[in-house]
């Protein structure tokens, strides 16, 4: 099984064929899987993680084209390696569905943008994948690719069709498993300055902090459930610590929720 992008769902994918015993093969433009999501320090453990579970991986590798008479044979790939396989997965990313609105004018990467009430304008709401919406913790337009959000916004988006004003105030967060690794991850950071770490990465016990403009923006964190739950919470309401602060490891970060 050959894997195009190591994305989420090519690596959850691969770690699940790999349980099923299949030869699995990754192949993607980066150096370093999930380095743009969450650094090359996480990004080289879920490398290393998914390299002992038996995936081969050919990083910093496009791929040219597909050979075999109606059944997929080899991958090529940019540099001229071909490569055997009985099953290609692409997920290189995704391509917002909304071509179905001629009259909405939409974004470079082809979502709708919304208000703050998910409104596009002329009786038009727009919710989850396909919406560009005013992210109110960080004050940028963001657009967030997870199905949890996407509930979440649709249900705001429904109250305000049928009259009620209601915004999103939500955190995002998501979760992922590959390799025996659980990671979990809440707030949004595209960007950030630095990245804030307690606990150890190599072990597997750690929260890591995305900070932006001496803000913290977004946290990963593995074998720390009741801490990534406090900091969605604190979050939300405005009550996350500074970084500096967060440095030393020793706040109680469940113990600031009942204060």
């Amino acid at each position: 099984m050959v894997i195009i992008g190591a994305s989420f769902i090519g690596l959850e994918t691969a770690d699940s064929f790999r349980h099923r015993g299949l030869d699995v093969m990754v192949v993607a433009p980066e150096a370093v899987p999930f380095e743009h999501v969450f650094g090359s320090e996480i990004g080289n453990l879920f490398l290393q993680l998914h390299e002992e579970n038996g995936v081969q991986f050919k990083l910093k590798q496009t791929v040219s084209r597909f050979e075999g008479s109606g059944n997929i044979k080899k991958v090529v790939l940019g540099n001229g390696d071909r490569v055997d396989a009985d099953l290609v997965v692409v997920g290189i990313g995704v391509k917002p569905a909304t071509d179905f609105g001629e009259s909405i004018v939409l974004e470079k990467d082809g979502s709708i943008k919304v208000d703050q009430y998910f409104h596009a304008g002329n009786d038009i709401y727009a919710a989850g994948d396909i919406a560009t919406f005013p992210y109110w913790y960080s004050g940028s337009d963001t657009r967030i690719e997870h199905w949890r959000t996407a509930e979440q916004q649709g249900r705001i988006a429904a109250h305000n069709m049928a009259g009620n004003e209601i915004t999103f105030r939500s955190i995002p967060f998501f979760w992922t498993v590959q390799a025996g690794l659980t990671l979990r991850y809440v707030g949004h950071a595209k960007a950030w300055d630095g990245i804030v770490v307690n606990g150890s990465i190599t072990d597997k016990d750690f929260i890591a902090y995305y900070v932006k403009n001496n803000k913290v923006q977004a946290a990963a964190g593995c074998n720390r459930d009741r801490q990534m739950a406090a900091i969605e919470e604190l979050m939300r309401l405005r009550r996350m610590p500074p970084p500096d602060s967060l440095k030393s490891g020793l706040i109680d970060l469940v113990s600031l929720l009942k204060e």
